[in-house]
């Protein structure tokens, strides 16, 4: 290979690697509170925050676009998606959807659950523990969470499910990230670390209903009670979304 041919290869590997760690490292400032919904992402700014030229912050926020964590308006660039309490009802439906078809997979075709190989799920719960007992770091916590919930969905096995659960990764993240924030003043860490706990046993149990009733009361949407009065408000649908989930929830307590 020629030197010219040579750089043309080197650029074509290192500006995809680039723009994704702008995406990763914008997308941080968001899940960290840094930059809030409605908030504006100037291109210059950003580039100067993150050490980078221009054109991979600029694919960094095409795609965070893709993901529904930014949007591009008319005349008005490019912000930090605004959530509706439908947009929330929506996000958190289908994750808990996509959850339990995984579930649901995993028991149809998996002939003993109970031997599945979970040791990348319990690697997941290792990390979940070690950032709620020993870490102090929100975001840090999100991405152990999400890793966690993300490897459940994996054991179904289905590329089809896995993929749509991922597309949704940014948007469910960002839902996290205000669902700590409502949570770490009243929950202590290691109630976080005894639900997922709780979750992982319940799946592998080799009890369907036992799997289904554990993912449906989990908690993921604890914090959409207060947290959505602060939202633009939403249909019937969403309130009847959230009036069965709190009775499922308060029926697993007692």
């Amino acid at each position: 290979m020629n030197a010219s041919a040579a750089r043309w290869a080197d650029s074509r590997i290192e500006s995809p690697s680039l723009a994704e760690l702008a995406a990763e490292k914008i997308s941080e400032l968001v899940f960290r509170g840094e930059l809030r919904p409605n908030d504006r992402l100037v291109e210059e700014h950003i580039c100067q925050r993150l050490g980078v030229s221009r054109a991979p912050v600029r694919e960094g926020l095409r795609i965070l676009e893709g993901s529904g964590l930014l949007v591009r308006r008319p005349r008005a660039g490019v912000s930090v998606a605004a959530f509706s309490q439908d947009d929330v009802f929506e996000i958190l439906s289908f994750r808990e959807g996509l959850e339990r078809m995984s579930v649901e997979h995993l028991y149809r075709y998996t002939e003993d659950v109970q031997k599945v190989d979970s040791s990348e799920l319990d690697a997941a719960f290792e990390r979940l523990v070690e950032e709620f007992r020993h870490g102090d770091d929100e975001f840090n916590r999100i991405q152990a969470s999400h890793g966690f919930h993300t490897e459940l969905v994996r054991l179904c096995g289905n590329s089809r499910i896995i993929t749509s659960y991922t597309q949704i990764t940014m948007q469910v993240k960002l839902c996290m990230s205000m669902n700590l924030r409502k949570l770490r003043p009243i929950e202590p860490p290691e109630s976080n670390i005894s639900r997922h706990r709780g979750l992982r046993d319940a799946v592998l149990s080799g009890d369907l209903h036992e799997a289904l009733h554990a993912i449906d009361t989990h908690g993921h949407d604890a914090f959409v009670h207060d947290l959505l009065d602060d939202l633009p408000e939403g249909t019937d649908r969403l309130k009847q979304w959230i009036a069965s989930h709190q009775r499922m929830i308060e029926g697993a307590e007692n």
